[in-house]
């Protein structure tokens, strides 16, 4: 079968009425200077809970940064309506979980689909280990000076993103790490996304469970001395450790915020915490070394209680009650699976 996209320029005057999403406020700033309305998606949808429920999902959000980020936005795809919704779309992993998220509504609603697609130019790099590649930068204002066109999702198309979209939303995240694994040839930005999302999980290599992929990478730049976040960045830009990386899809402030979680959680028996109040930067606000002797957690997890746990979509990591870990294939690629579970079976099971 093949599918039918349709094209027009992002400057024509649409045929039926139309609502534009942007991603990001730079985009949404730069796309009202062309059409209205425009609605910004301000949310990043890789950090924290979702749900697939359109009304849940933004009392959730609203929760996890203590305001509503896409209030008009979540409005929008709360309700019922024929209008139809086009996003502009950067190419990274949240562009794409935001697409994925206003798919959902078309396809539930029987709203047009329709993309504007920022990262026809761009370099888009696909990752080589097990990380995520670094995110695409990409000038979205120059993007979309150069009136890029407009393509029509199909209603299959439309299908496979709201799929994807509530896999991201399940308690199990054991389905949507296989449709990452395996669907690359769906969306670029797979690959990437399933290597983010499986590295929030604990690992699992042989009986041995060890920390998250990201959790690794940010103790790691601990010392017996107190550091500033900003310092343990620059030290793990210096060695290039590869954290980097992985901030261009969370922000840099998520450093801290992890390290807080560290700190707080079982008392500071891992990382322990002072605070400098003069300080208004997150990123200097706060310094953290290791308690004393813990530093053998970078060598093996002995309990899953002893990490804080890690709310992505609808599912945990380090949940001890639903002990989701992360294995890799034999090309290196990172899986979800159960704890205790087989690892030959697990391509045979059902999330």
């Amino acid at each position: 079968m093949q599918v039918q996209i349709v094209r027009v320029s992002v400057m024509a005057k649409p045929t039926r009425r139309v609502v534009y999403v942007a991603v990001g406020r730079v985009a949404g700033a730069e796309l009202a200077r062309k059409v209205a309305p425009v609605l910004i998606d301000d949310d990043n949808l890789l950090l924290g809970p979702s749900s697939a429920d359109p009304k849940r999902h933004p009392a959730l959000r609203a929760c996890y940064w203590g305001g509503s980020p896409s209030e008009r936005l979540d409005k929008e795809l709360a309700r019922t309506s024929d209008t139809a919704l086009c996003v502009a779309l950067p190419p990274t992993p949240g562009g794409l979980l935001s697409f994925c998220r206003v798919a959902a509504t078309a396809a539930a609603r029987g709203r047009l689909l329709f993309v504007i697609d920022l990262g026809k130019d761009a370099a888009v790099a696909s990752p080589q280990g097990r990380d995520p590649a670094k995110a695409a930068e990409v000038n979205v204002a120059e993007a979309l000076r150069r009136k890029p066109s407009t393509a029509e999702r199909s209603n299959l198309e439309a299908a496979l993103a709201a799929t994807l979209w509530r896999l991201w939303c399940r308690r199990s995240p054991v389905a949507f790490s296989r449709f990452c694994a395996s669907g690359s040839r769906f969306h670029p930005q797979l690959a990437n996304l399933g290597r983010y999302h499986a590295g929030q999980f604990p690992r699992q290599i042989g009986q041995a469970v060890l920390l998250s992929r990201v959790d690794e990478l940010v103790l790691n730049q601990l010392s017996r001395e107190w550091l500033t976040p900003l310092e343990l960045f620059v030290s793990a830009m210096k060695a290039r450790t590869g954290l980097y990386d992985w901030f261009t899809h969370m922000g840099d402030l998520y450093l801290a915020k992890r390290l807080l979680e560290w700190s707080r959680h079982g008392h500071g028996r891992v990382v322990e915490c002072r605070e400098h109040p003069g300080e208004q930067s997150e990123l200097k606000r706060w310094s953290f070394r290791w308690h004393a002797r813990s530093e053998t957690i970078l060598e093996a997890l002995p309990d899953l209680h002893i990490a804080p746990p890690v709310t992505i979509g609808g599912a945990v990591a380090y949940d001890a009650a639903r002990a989701w870990v992360c294995r890799f294939d034999a090309g290196g690629t990172p899986y979800l699976s159960r704890r205790g579970e087989a690892a030959a079976s697990t391509s045979n099971r059902r999330a």
